[in-house]
Protein backbone atom coordinates (compact mmCIF):
# COMPACT_ATOMS: atom_id res chain seq x y z
CA UNK A 1 0.00 0.00 0.00
CA UNK A 2 1.29 3.47 -0.92
CA UNK A 3 1.85 5.82 1.99
CA UNK A 4 2.23 9.59 1.75
CA UNK A 5 5.99 9.23 2.09
CA UNK A 6 6.09 6.62 -0.71
CA UNK A 7 4.10 8.90 -3.00
CA UNK A 8 6.40 11.82 -2.21
CA UNK A 9 9.46 9.66 -2.79
CA UNK A 10 8.04 8.43 -6.10
CA UNK A 11 7.25 12.01 -7.21
CA UNK A 12 10.68 13.25 -6.17
CA UNK A 13 12.42 10.48 -8.10
CA UNK A 14 10.22 11.21 -11.12
CA UNK A 15 11.15 14.89 -10.83
CA UNK A 16 14.87 14.10 -10.69
CA UNK A 17 14.70 11.59 -13.54
CA UNK A 18 12.75 14.08 -15.66
CA UNK A 19 15.53 16.62 -15.24
CA UNK A 20 18.22 14.16 -16.25
CA UNK A 21 16.26 12.94 -19.26
CA UNK A 22 15.85 16.51 -20.49
CA UNK A 23 19.50 17.33 -19.87
CA UNK A 24 20.54 14.25 -21.85
CA UNK A 25 18.26 15.19 -24.74
CA UNK A 26 19.34 18.85 -24.78
CA UNK A 27 22.97 17.81 -24.74
CA UNK A 28 22.35 16.07 -28.08
CA UNK A 29 20.31 18.96 -29.51
CA UNK A 30 20.86 22.12 -27.43
CA UNK A 31 17.80 23.94 -28.72
CA UNK A 32 14.27 24.69 -27.52
CA UNK A 33 11.63 26.32 -29.73
CA UNK A 34 8.87 28.22 -27.94
CA UNK A 35 5.56 28.81 -29.74
CA UNK A 36 2.70 31.10 -28.72
CA UNK A 37 -0.84 30.62 -29.98
CA UNK A 38 -2.30 33.96 -31.06
CA UNK A 39 -5.35 35.39 -29.33
CA UNK A 40 -7.14 35.44 -32.67
CA UNK A 41 -6.51 31.74 -33.31
CA UNK A 42 -7.65 30.88 -29.79
CA UNK A 43 -10.83 32.92 -30.18
CA UNK A 44 -11.67 31.37 -33.54
CA UNK A 45 -10.51 27.87 -32.62
CA UNK A 46 -8.22 28.06 -35.61
CA UNK A 47 -5.91 25.13 -34.88
CA UNK A 48 -4.44 24.57 -38.36
CA UNK A 49 -1.71 27.26 -38.14
CA UNK A 50 -0.29 25.66 -34.99
CA UNK A 51 -0.46 22.13 -36.43
CA UNK A 52 1.22 23.31 -39.63
CA UNK A 53 4.01 25.10 -37.76
CA UNK A 54 4.74 22.18 -35.44
CA UNK A 55 4.73 19.82 -38.43
CA UNK A 56 7.36 21.96 -40.14
CA UNK A 57 9.51 22.01 -37.01
CA UNK A 58 9.15 18.25 -36.70
CA UNK A 59 10.23 17.75 -40.29
CA UNK A 60 13.29 19.91 -39.63
CA UNK A 61 14.16 17.59 -36.77
CA UNK A 62 13.44 19.86 -33.81
CA UNK A 63 13.22 17.71 -30.66
CA UNK A 64 12.13 20.23 -28.01
CA UNK A 65 9.02 22.32 -28.63
CA UNK A 66 7.21 24.37 -26.02
CA UNK A 67 3.73 25.83 -26.21
CA UNK A 68 3.21 28.93 -24.11
CA UNK A 69 0.46 28.58 -21.53
CA UNK A 70 -2.73 30.62 -21.90
CA UNK A 71 -5.71 30.90 -19.57
CA UNK A 72 -7.96 31.08 -22.64
CA UNK A 73 -10.78 28.53 -22.45
CA UNK A 74 -9.75 27.02 -25.82
CA UNK A 75 -6.07 26.47 -25.02
CA UNK A 76 -6.64 22.96 -23.68
CA UNK A 77 -8.53 22.04 -26.86
CA UNK A 78 -5.53 23.14 -28.94
CA UNK A 79 -3.11 21.05 -26.88
CA UNK A 80 -5.26 17.92 -26.98
CA UNK A 81 -5.65 18.24 -30.75
CA UNK A 82 -1.93 18.85 -31.21
CA UNK A 83 -1.01 15.80 -29.15
CA UNK A 84 -3.51 13.64 -31.04
CA UNK A 85 -2.12 14.60 -34.44
CA UNK A 86 1.62 14.95 -33.93
CA UNK A 87 4.21 13.05 -31.93
CA UNK A 88 6.78 15.42 -30.41
CA UNK A 89 9.87 14.02 -28.69
CA UNK A 90 9.84 16.54 -25.85
CA UNK A 91 6.72 18.68 -25.66
CA UNK A 92 6.95 21.34 -22.97
CA UNK A 93 4.78 24.14 -21.66
CA UNK A 94 6.14 27.66 -21.35
CA UNK A 95 5.18 30.63 -19.15
CA UNK A 96 3.75 28.64 -16.23
CA UNK A 97 3.16 31.18 -13.45
CA UNK A 98 0.46 29.77 -11.17
CA UNK A 99 -0.79 26.57 -9.57
CA UNK A 100 -3.81 26.24 -11.85
CA UNK A 101 -1.62 26.27 -14.96
CA UNK A 102 0.79 23.78 -13.38
CA UNK A 103 -1.98 21.32 -12.55
CA UNK A 104 -3.51 21.62 -16.03
CA UNK A 105 -0.26 20.97 -17.88
CA UNK A 106 0.44 18.06 -15.54
CA UNK A 107 -2.95 16.54 -16.39
CA UNK A 108 -2.19 17.08 -20.07
CA UNK A 109 1.01 15.05 -19.59
CA UNK A 110 3.54 17.59 -20.80
CA UNK A 111 7.10 16.25 -20.56
CA UNK A 112 8.28 19.36 -18.74
CA UNK A 113 7.51 23.05 -18.32
CA UNK A 114 9.24 26.37 -17.78
CA UNK A 115 8.43 29.38 -15.64
CA UNK A 116 9.87 32.89 -16.17
CA UNK A 117 11.00 33.37 -12.56
CA UNK A 118 11.89 31.65 -9.28
CA UNK A 119 8.81 30.90 -7.16
CA UNK A 120 9.50 28.49 -4.30
CA UNK A 121 5.84 27.72 -3.60
CA UNK A 122 5.20 26.87 -7.25
CA UNK A 123 8.35 24.73 -7.35
CA UNK A 124 7.32 22.83 -4.23
CA UNK A 125 4.01 21.96 -5.88
CA UNK A 126 5.79 20.91 -9.08
CA UNK A 127 8.05 18.62 -7.05
CA UNK A 128 5.04 17.00 -5.36
CA UNK A 129 3.52 16.42 -8.79
CA UNK A 130 6.80 15.03 -10.13
CA UNK A 131 6.77 17.68 -12.86
CA UNK A 132 9.98 19.38 -13.99
CA UNK A 133 9.26 23.12 -13.97
CA UNK A 134 12.50 24.74 -15.10
CA UNK A 135 12.84 28.06 -13.27
CA UNK A 136 13.80 31.29 -14.94
CA UNK A 137 16.61 32.89 -12.94
CA UNK A 138 18.35 36.22 -13.21
CA UNK A 139 20.80 36.69 -10.34
CA UNK A 140 23.55 34.51 -8.85
CA UNK A 141 21.47 34.17 -5.66
CA UNK A 142 18.52 32.82 -7.68
CA UNK A 143 20.79 30.35 -9.45
CA UNK A 144 22.01 29.17 -6.04
CA UNK A 145 18.46 28.93 -4.66
CA UNK A 146 17.36 26.80 -7.60
CA UNK A 147 20.42 24.56 -7.27
CA UNK A 148 19.94 24.14 -3.50
CA UNK A 149 16.31 23.23 -4.15
CA UNK A 150 17.49 20.39 -6.36
CA UNK A 151 17.51 21.79 -9.88
CA UNK A 152 20.33 20.70 -12.14
CA UNK A 153 18.83 22.51 -15.13
CA UNK A 154 17.74 26.17 -15.12
CA UNK A 155 16.83 28.92 -17.55
CA UNK A 156 18.72 32.22 -17.60
CA UNK A 157 16.13 34.85 -18.45
CA UNK A 158 16.30 37.31 -20.09
CA UNK A 159 19.68 36.21 -21.40
CA UNK A 160 20.03 39.01 -23.93
CA UNK A 161 19.83 41.54 -21.10
CA UNK A 162 22.41 39.74 -18.95
CA UNK A 163 24.79 39.28 -21.86
CA UNK A 164 27.06 36.64 -23.35
CA UNK A 165 29.68 36.82 -20.63
CA UNK A 166 27.31 36.43 -17.67
CA UNK A 167 27.95 32.72 -17.09
CA UNK A 168 31.71 33.22 -17.24
CA UNK A 169 31.45 35.99 -14.65
CA UNK A 170 29.44 34.01 -12.10
CA UNK A 171 30.58 30.44 -12.79
CA UNK A 172 33.63 30.54 -10.54
CA UNK A 173 31.58 31.49 -7.48
CA UNK A 174 28.90 28.84 -8.10
CA UNK A 175 30.30 25.33 -8.05
CA UNK A 176 29.02 22.91 -9.21
CA UNK A 177 27.26 24.76 -11.97
CA UNK A 178 23.88 23.64 -13.39
CA UNK A 179 22.88 23.03 -17.01
CA UNK A 180 21.89 26.50 -18.24
CA UNK A 181 19.43 27.36 -21.01
CA UNK A 182 19.79 30.89 -22.40
CA UNK A 183 16.37 32.37 -23.17
CA UNK A 184 15.03 35.75 -24.19
CA UNK A 185 15.92 37.80 -27.25
CA UNK A 186 18.14 35.22 -28.96
CA UNK A 187 18.16 34.85 -32.75
CA UNK A 188 19.01 31.79 -34.85
CA UNK A 189 22.14 33.45 -36.17
CA UNK A 190 23.41 33.76 -32.59
CA UNK A 191 22.88 30.14 -31.42
CA UNK A 192 26.50 29.05 -31.70
CA UNK A 193 27.75 32.31 -30.19
CA UNK A 194 25.77 31.61 -27.01
CA UNK A 195 26.70 27.92 -26.94
CA UNK A 196 30.38 28.87 -27.17
CA UNK A 197 30.02 31.09 -24.11
CA UNK A 198 29.38 28.32 -21.55
CA UNK A 199 25.62 28.15 -22.07
CA UNK A 200 24.38 24.57 -22.35
CA UNK A 201 21.40 25.24 -24.65
CA UNK A 202 19.36 28.10 -26.07
CA UNK A 203 15.64 28.81 -26.38
CA UNK A 204 14.23 30.56 -29.43
CA UNK A 205 10.88 32.32 -29.41
CA UNK A 206 9.49 35.39 -31.11
CA UNK A 207 12.72 35.99 -33.03
CA UNK A 208 12.40 32.63 -34.83
CA UNK A 209 8.99 32.89 -36.46
CA UNK A 210 7.55 35.82 -38.39
CA UNK A 211 4.14 35.59 -40.06
CA UNK A 212 4.07 31.84 -39.43
CA UNK A 213 7.34 31.43 -41.33
CA UNK A 214 10.40 29.85 -39.74
CA UNK A 215 13.74 31.63 -40.09
CA UNK A 216 15.50 29.69 -42.92
CA UNK A 217 18.77 29.92 -40.98
CA UNK A 218 17.37 27.32 -38.55
CA UNK A 219 17.47 24.58 -41.19
CA UNK A 220 21.04 25.53 -42.06
CA UNK A 221 22.07 25.36 -38.40
CA UNK A 222 20.47 21.93 -37.97
CA UNK A 223 22.24 20.58 -41.06
CA UNK A 224 25.61 21.80 -39.81
CA UNK A 225 24.89 20.40 -36.34
CA UNK A 226 23.96 17.01 -37.84
CA UNK A 227 27.10 16.91 -39.97
CA UNK A 228 29.24 17.66 -36.92
CA UNK A 229 27.59 14.86 -34.94
CA UNK A 230 28.14 12.39 -37.78
CA UNK A 231 31.77 13.47 -38.06
CA UNK A 232 32.27 12.91 -34.31
CA UNK A 233 30.67 9.46 -34.39
CA UNK A 234 33.11 6.49 -34.23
Amino acid sequence: MLTTSNINSFSFNLWQEGQQELINSLTLQPLVVVLRISQEDLDKLSIDPLISLVNKLNLLGIKHIEIAWSSHKNWIIFIKELKSQIKISHLGAASITNLEALEIITNLDFKYAMTPYWDKELQQKAQVLGKVLIPGVFSPSEIQQAFNFGYRIIKLFPASTLGLNYVKQVKASLNPFPFIIAAGGIKVVDIDIWLNKDFSAVALGRELIKNNKIDPLLEQWLKVKTRKEIFKSP
